[in-house]
């Protein structure tokens, strides 16, 4: 009995490892004998490197020289890190950190006397180890064998790693029938990072710098590792007025009209920022005219205000494009105006850079991230205005000039302008609506919305239309001078009236108490840093009561 239990153990053994062997060939039933090179696979030769974000491999390649690996700046800049910014006619880097701006060109080494930037087939290249100064990646390199890869991640946290349970291929995909990779095999012991799993198939890459594709059930003693960053990110810091921001522009267009500050300031109530329109650009090399009087600013303080005198690109006579585009222009521009509110005293600067075009608009974002450095450096405010969030103008890219500005002024009018259908300027939906956009992008703690105290009365005849504005007291005597009826409409959040005068039918959609209180009410629920008012002088002074906070 003994024998006969002894023969049945291992016969029922013989049976468990023969269907072990059973199974493991059945594995491989049907498994694709074809190869593939990572020559194919990778699509690079000679010094080109093989370029794999986040471990999917790139269009763009990168190069190996002299021992460095060099980045498609043009690459680097869109995908990892855009505030490396590069002009070709001057051929300089430049990269925009809090307080200093750091400069480069193809004459600057590293310490090991390696070039940062590097020039080959009319393309830009510049060292991975510049980016990973500035950029928070990990980087691994494979480059010694003929096909060299460069692995950047800029995910952190836990990922598995896994060891071989015997010897292997790595597949091209997630299949038997995909092509195993040539020259690559999977040893048993080997360890693998685990970048992605598919069910019955996990996606490795090799110490080697291989990655591929393996069944999981030829992987074994799965580990969790964690990958923690040890990059410093760097802080650009802000001013916040202690209280919530009241704005209100002042236009003066002569040197004589800064005399009308105390009409206008009296005009108000609890505003608490004056910002007037003193600076015009008047050429290309950033310098502008100027009718800033130092009497105004120490009158404005004693009245307990901060000025934040604006700066606009209206003149016909400059090219928006040409002025930002030139590091020597954006120098001298923000070299003039700290040397004016040396000067002159004034608490910030206003930035209202209007019809930006996409060609534009990556310049005008360098030029702001340049200017806060003098600002910050300087203790000065720096606000800048843009219009409502639109498909057509997302390149103004609020988030980026939020991170670096201290306040972002949404301008929540011209909903309807001269040269378009006839309509409100700034319905309280559309003012709604704008604030919720902008909320996408800046945080509300910068977030101030304008609002208007003009409207337009628009003049239909003979199937044409034109418009003219009006101040809120203007178009109150014009209602009343033309015996308007007006009534409440529910949509807009305004009174609206028409009357025909001759042959011409007249429109208007009223700005008053009742429709500032919406628009408040708005900025108010959402908890913005403030309101601005384009433009003071044009309207009543109790609507002061609602404007204001307190």
């Amino acid at each position: 009995m003994k024998r006969k239990g002894i023969v049945g153990i291992v016969i029922v053994l013989c049976i468990i490892l023969g269907i072990i062997f059973i199974s493991g060939k059945m594995d491989d039933f049907g498994s694709s004998k074809d190869k593939i090179t990572e020559s194919e696979i990778y699509q690079v030769e000679n010094d080109e490197v093989a370029l794999v974000y986040n471990y999917s491999l790139q269009k763009a390649k990168a190069i190996y020289k002299d021992g460095v690996v060099y980045i498609p700046l043009n690459w680097t800049g869109s995908i990892l890190n855009d505030k490396f910014y590069y002009n070709e006619g001057e051929k300089l880097l430049s990269y925009t950190l809090p307080t200093e701006i750091v400069y480069a060109n193809f004459e600057n080494t590293d310490n090991n006397g390696k070039p940062l930037l590097l020039e080959e087939g009319g393309k830009v290249y510049i060292s991975i180890e510049t980016i990973k100064a500035y950029t928070d990646i990990w980087v691994d390199s494979f480059i010694e064998g003929d096909i060299k890869k460069v692995y950047i991640n800029n995910r952190y946290g836990k990922y598995e790693e896994a060891e071989v349970k015997s010897k292997s291929v790595l597949r091209a995909d997630a299949s038997k029938r995909s092509a195993s990779i040539e020259n690559v095999e999977l040893n048993k012991d080997d360890t693998v990072i685990i970048v992605e799993q598919n069910d019955n198939w996990y996606r490795v890459l090799t110490r080697n710098g291989s990655l591929g594709y393996v069944k999981k059930n030829r992987l074994k003693n799965f580990k969790e590792m964690e990958r923690v960053s040890g990059f410093t990110k760097p802080q650009y810091t802000s001013i916040s007025m202690d209280e919530k921001v009241v704005l209100g522009w002042h236009q003066v267009t002569t040197v004589a009209a800064n005399a009308n500050l105390a009409d206008v300031v009296n005009n108000t109530n609890g505003m608490n920022v004056i910002s007037p329109t003193w600076f015009k650009l008047s050429d290309n090399k950033g310098n502008y005219t100027s009718i800033a009087a130092k009497d105004y600013v120490d009158a404005a303080h004693k009245k307990g205000l901060q000025v934040w005198p604006l700066i606009d690109n209206f003149s016909k006579d400059i090219s928006t494009l040409k002025i930002l585009s030139s590091f020597e222009n954006r120098k001298n521009l923000i070299k003039n105006l700290m040397n004016d509110a040396k000067a002159y005293g004034f608490d910030g600067i206003n930035i209202d850079f209007e019809s930006l075009t996409q060609d534009n608009a990556p310049h005008f974002i360098q030029f702001i991230r340049e200017l806060s450095v003098s600002c910050r450096n300087n203790g000065l405010v720096l606000s800048v205005d843009v219009p409502i969030p639109a498909s057509y103008n997302m390149y103004y890219e609020r988030a980026k000039l939020a991170e670096v500005v201290d306040y972002v002024i949404n301008m929540g009018y011209d909903e309807h302008y001269s040269g378009s259908d006839e309509g409100s300027s700034a319905s309280i939906d559309f003012v709604k609506n704008s604030i919720t956009d902008s909320l996408a992008e800046v945080p509300k703690e910068k977030l101030i919305n304008a609002v208007p105290t003009y409207t337009r009365v628009w003049t239909r005849e003979n199937s044409k239309l034109s418009s003219s504005a009006l101040g809120i007291n203007g178009a109150t005597k014009w209602v009343k001078e033309n015996n308007v009826n007006l009534t409440w409409d529910d949509e807009v959040g305004q009174y609206v009236g028409h009357t025909t005068i001759g042959n011409a039918t007249k429109y208007i959609w009223m700005e008053d108490e009742r429709s500032m209180t919406l628009k408040m009410e708005a900025v108010k629920e959402a908890d913005l840093a403030g309101v601005a008012v384009w433009k003071l002088g044009l309207e009543p002074k109790e609507i002061w009561d609602i404007i204001s906070f307190k």
